[in-house]
């Protein structure tokens, strides 16, 4: 029997805590406005109002999914790694950066610095398949992370990543932990920052959006409250005893 409750009071402690860290993450989100066709991770988006926000996923990467405002739709779903900050870097306010657009084919996403920096590491950097990247790289003159043309979605978390040179050569990808000292500020960034350096790249600013709100503290009141009768009532039982 002290074993039994030993265990009650242990599960209710760690469900408690696992409800704790699923009620305190927020998704980053942010309103997407399009005024031409636009590439995101080899979605063609056309001219409207969307909302892009994080999918978590491992730590070196994760997944955005751009949806209707209501967010009733999906229109694409795709992966994306951490832009790593250069030193002296800063943050900009919620910001997407291009590619340029090319023969034939529209502008490209490159970067989205979603509203919470702390949360988004810097920003996400949007991970194209290796045709795609091959044409961004050599247009633009950058280098562009990839994936092998063909994956499928649902193995893009554990793909290995490569990063395609203008020289159309590509290397392998190595994931660079994000800086976390730069500070959040007004201005944009310079469309020369790396980890890509992209000539002709054009920016926008974003507003954020309200993510409706999907957890309640309810379950955590009510969880406590079994876990302090669950204590309590070990506590009688060992004195009893």
């Amino acid at each position: 029997m002290r074993n039994m409750l030993r265990f009650m009071v242990v599960s209710a402690l760690a469900v408690l805590l696992s409800l704790s860290a699923a009620v305190a993450q927020t998704p980053e989100a942010s309103v997407l406005n399009v005024t031409e066709p636009l590439d995101v991770g080899g979605t063609i988006l056309q001219p409207g109002t969307y909302t892009i926000r994080v999918l978590p996923s491992f730590a070196d990467r994760n997944k955005i999914q751009v949806t209707s405002p209501d967010l009733n739709t999906v229109y694409a779903t795709v992966l994306t790694v951490p832009h790593p900050l250069e030193p002296g870097e800063e943050v900009p306010a919620t910001t997407f950066v291009y590619y340029p657009a090319g023969e034939g084919t529209p502008r490209a996403l490159r970067t989205w610095f979603a509203p919470r920096p702390d949360a988004s590491q810097g920003g996400h950097d949007i991970v194209y398949d290796e045709t795609r990247a091959k044409q961004l790289a050599r247009a633009t003159n950058s280098r562009v992370v990839s994936y092998t043309t063909g994956t499928a979605m649902a193995d893009l978390d554990r793909t290995e990543l490569h990063v395609v040179t203008p020289e159309a050569t590509v290397e392998t990808y190595t994931y660079v932990a994000p800086m976390t000292s730069a500070s959040p500020a007004a201005t944009t960034m310079e469309s020369t920052t790396a980890p890509v350096q992209i000539a002709q790249a054009t920016e926008t600013r974003s507003t954020s959006v309200e993510m409706p709100e999907t957890a309640s503290n309810l379950p955590l009141i009510g969880l406590l409250g079994l876990l302090s009768l669950a204590g309590a009532f070990a506590i009688r039982r060992f004195r009893a005893e």
